[in-house]
């Protein structure tokens, strides 16, 4: 059962991820700190601004996974 929760992820998810990477570019937080920002420059709730931080993390370790395996590092 899709909720609101759900519906909002998905109607700014690609923004937030964008955000997410011209923080973590920035070095003004560390990323696990980022909910926050998100929190307040999204106007959400913390638990969909976890939820979208941990996703955006999540991507970006696969990323870099296959990154790296493509260079063969680690």
């Amino acid at each position: 059962m899709i909720n609101e929760q759900d519906i909002i992820f998905d109607e700014i998810s690609n923004e937030v991820f964008l955000y997410l990477e011209e923080l973590r570019e920035s070095g003004v937080t560390n990323m696990f700190g980022a909910h926050q920002y998100v929190m307040e420059d999204f106007e959400i709730s913390k638990p969909l601004a976890m939820k979208l931080v941990k996703t955006w993390m999540d991507r970006y370790d696969e990323e870099k996974t296959k990154e790296n395996k493509k260079w063969n590092i680690g």
